[in-house]
């Protein structure tokens, strides 16, 4: 009697100690990183088809306590060597440009030709206005291009990105800088006259010249205009109107044409868009010929200048990691290598 009582006292010892180490192996189970589970096969049963459910290891163990860093530290770990580096280019490159501009940098003062007719036209003003092209073409233009997209991506005005727009509008002011900076460099070393050039500056050596004959030295007689509007008289080429109203209308055209799509939009709409962009490029660069401010090909050279420009900024934007789907299918399988006709997806 007793060693039956004994015997059925170890036996269910043994069913207790089995039933633990079969939750232990599923608990084992369920902290790995990956499950697998056999899938059905369809079509062929000798390939075995298996479910990969790979899950994130900070959402399974989430973090108890979250220490926090000093304030010195956060700031260090924001700041790096590479950011201070491009601050302090991105302020170089705004004054080399202002100090071109405003002509504080010292440019190539070249002579002309006696009676010259291109040079002969009366100066009539601005159909755009410096501040207008700047206002238009850095700030109006592309925002609305950037929200306009985000806008018809989302569907809700709530639910635009800021750091998308950010992302786009960065690399926007970036070309536009490099279109700027190499605009202003180029008219700094031409030192072309602008068609007016005699109307405004009417030098002191023009009225007795031979006509035909070159004059190197010479001094302006207007003393109306302000010093930097006399030393812009010889900054023609290229024009910087046709360069930066190029540079935005291909780089807002390629992001409304990537971006939208006709089912979104509609193709009219589209279309319209981009055709709004690229014909505020034509009347900033031609309005510079009709004024007498530019001669044809400094807008030529200036439009081809921005769309170069346009390209190359648009070959970094293209290289933005995109996101990576979500379910890939793979040729081998974690039951069986050997065996590489076996397909798994992965979740």
């Amino acid at each position: 009697m007793g060693d039956d009582i004994e015997d059925s006292s170890s036996s269910i010892e043994v069913i207790y100690s089995h039933k633990d180490n079969v939750e232990d192996s599923k608990e084992h189970l369920l902290d790995n990183k990956a499950m697998v589970t056999p899938l059905p096969s369809v079509g062929v049963p000798s390939q075995p088809n298996v479910r990969i459910n790979i899950t994130d290891p900070d959402k399974a163990n989430p973090p108890t306590q979250q220490t926090k860093l000093p304030s010195s530290l956060r700031f260090r770990r924001r700041i790096r060597v590479p950011h201070a580096v491009n601050a302090v280019i991105c302020v170089l490159v705004t004054a080399v440009i202002i100090f071109l501009e405003l002509g504080y940098i010292p440019a190539t003062k070249t002579g002309f030709y006696c009676k010259d007719p291109l040079l002969s036209y009366e100066f009539k003003g601005d159909t755009i206005t410096a501040t207008t092209l700047l206002v238009s073409n850095l700030l109006l233009v592309p925002l609305v291009v950037l929200f306009l997209t985000e806008f018809f991506q989302k569907r809700n005005p709530w639910q635009i990105c800021a750091r998308e727009v950010w992302y786009f509008y960065k690399e926007f002011i970036t070309g536009c800088a490099l279109v700027l900076l190499i605009t202003e460099v180029m008219k700094a070393l031409v030192g072309e006259h602008r068609p007016h050039f005699f109307d405004v500056c009417q030098p002191t050596t023009a009225k007795n010249c031979t006509p035909g004959e070159y004059v190197e030295t010479y001094e302006c007689t207007v003393t109306k205009y302000s010093n930097y509007f006399m030393s812009d008289t010889s900054r023609s080429f290229p024009s910087g109107h046709s360069s930066l109203s190029a540079f935005v209308a291909f780089f807002c055209s390629y992001i409304l044409h990537a971006r939208l799509s006709t089912v979104q939009t509609g193709q009219i709409f589209k279309l319209f868009t981009i055709s709004m962009c690229v014909t505020w490029a034509l009347v900033c660069s031609l309005t510079r010929i009709t004024d007498k401010r530019h001669h044809w090909w400094d807008v030529g050279v200036g439009m081809l200048l921005g769309t170069v420009c346009a390209a190359y900024s648009l070959s970094m934007v293209r290289r933005k990691p995109e996101t990576m789907p979500r379910v890939a299918m793979s040729t081998t399988t974690l039951l069986d290598i050997k065996n590489k006709d076996a397909k798994s997806e992965i979740i």
